[in-house]
């Protein structure tokens, strides 16, 4: 494999390791998304299902990050908390996805406060990164551990936007210019996966309001650790126009289908622009 983001780094970087994947971590940020968790975490328990159970040799924990809800999203995660024990529940007010996904990381990899690790292996884990308003495909665990266990060090994904009834023209003009190929430029928080040492050589998810994505992104491969861009497992995510901050994928999308505008490349804008 060879990098074919725009995010700069090396296949055969520093980071390039083969290790086989021992411990999958997943980290799912959340802000008053009742109205879509129950589906997220469906989703995701199917996913998880599909990876081989411990005696395998991989061992799966899902962390859900709840920040400052004021919603049902508690009752939502603490119901599929009880019948899952591989789902964990944190809440914070973190006022940011950047520092609310700093958060699921640090819980998800049994980091203290000063940042020592003490839980697992770090070039052995891997972190997987999606949205309360987005539902992964069955098979995207496995896909990011394929890529993880081929030297692969962090691996960017691309979406699809779910169809909006009020605004029907939304995915169309979205998927007019979107580049859903192998090596595409897009990155997106809701499918991006990260091997631990990595990410934490990276200096970890920003804690920003909107970019953090971006930011880890440009840093592991500053660091020369092997990058890649997929589009073999996308995730359907929110075609909402309205979302947490101004910027974002919901911003973006706003931006795109203004009115009297023409859609335009997103080459660019959509690899600045993730999380609604």
């Amino acid at each position: 494999m060879t990098v074919t983001s725009p995010v700069s780094g090396s296949a055969t970087g520093e980071g390039n390791s083969r290790t086989p994947i021992r411990d999958l971590r997943i980290v799912v940020p959340a802000r008053d998304e009742a109205e879509t968790l129950a589906e997220c975490l469906a989703a995701l328990t199917v996913a998880m299902d599909s990876i081989p159970c411990p005696s395998a040799g991989v061992r799966v924990q899902l962390v859900l990050v709840l920040d400052s809800c004021r919603d049902a999203s508690a009752r939502i995660a603490a119901r599929a908390s009880e019948r899952d024990e591989r789902i964990r529940v944190i809440e914070g007010l973190h006022g940011s996805v950047g520092e609310a996904r700093r958060a699921g990381v640090r819980a998800a990899l049994g980091l203290t406060s000063g940042g020592d690790q003490t839980a697992v292996d770090l070039t052995s884990t891997w972190i997987a990164s999606t949205d309360a308003d987005s539902a992964v495909p069955p098979r995207w665990l496995l896909t990011q551990l394929e890529f993880a266990d081929a030297g692969i060090d962090l691996l960017l994904g691309t979406v699809n936007v779910e169809p909006q009834s009020d605004a029907p023209h939304v995915e169309a003009r979205w998927r007019r210019d979107y580049s859903s190929v192998e090596g595409h430029p897009h990155i997106h928080g809701a499918n991006l996966g990260v091997r631990a040492s990595a990410y934490l050589a990276a200096g970890g998810f920003p804690p920003l309001r909107e970019h953090e994505d971006t930011g880890l992104a440009a840093a592991v491969g500053a660091c020369g650790f092997a990058v890649h861009s997929t589009a073999s497992s996308p995730v359907l995510t929110s075609g909402r126009q309205r979302g947490r901050t101004p910027g974002g994928f919901a911003g973006y999308l706003e931006d795109l289908c203004a009115p009297n505008l023409e859609p335009r490349d997103n080459r660019d804008t959509a690899s600045e622009r993730s999380r609604a």
